[in-house]
């Protein structure tokens, strides 16, 4: 198994498991915030699973010089909520967060599912040497494009799990 190929093999079980936490839970679970009175930073099944696509979607239509696909294929209009393209929505407060609503679960697994395809089509097509390739030199050490690609895939893997602890904190069984 290559490197590239563990990477997929990492965002498809990030996936799966979003997809089979969000069975059986309604649209009003989704978009609630657990405990948001005392622990305001638990975000909803929904922030988490637009947050997870949204990353993959941006940072990966950067890398590959595309126009992300929430315009592209206008996953925007499906959304009942106005967000900036340069809105850094990992650092969203409580009331941020809660902006961000869903109407249908299919539209979050479809967003999501649309920006893991891309995410994947763009690794299939990735020359393994391009990895090392520097892409911001901001950071010490400067940021490869695999340590990026390693990071976007981490931080999916990461939210899925937080899912299972958002469900949970709902008194959803998983």
């Amino acid at each position: 198994m290559s490197h590239l190929e563990m990477l997929i093999d990492s965002l498809e079980r990030a996936y799966e498991r979003f997809e089979r936490l969000f069975e059986g839970v309604s649209i009003e679970e989704a978009n609630r915030f657990p405990v948001a009175e005392t622990a305001p930073q638990i975000k909803s099944m929904t922030w988490l699973a637009w947050h997870t696509a949204r990353e993959l979607d941006f940072q990966i239509a950067d890398l590959a010089e595309t126009t992300p696909i929430w315009h592209s294929q206008e996953w925007e209009k499906r959304f009942p909520m106005t967000v900036a393209d340069d809105e850094q929505d990992w650092r969203h407060t409580l009331e941020e967060a809660q902006k961000i609503q869903a109407d249908r679960v299919e539209d979050l697994l479809g967003y999501l599912r649309s920006a893991t395809d891309t995410t994947i089509d763009y690794l299939r097509k990735l020359e393994p040497a391009r990895l090392d390739e520097v892409i911001d030199e901001s950071w010490t050490p400067a940021v490869t494009r695999g340590m990026r690609l390693v990071s976007i895939i981490d931080d999916a893997a990461m939210h899925s799990g937080q899912v299972i602890y958002a469900r949970r904190l709902l008194g959803l069984r998983d």
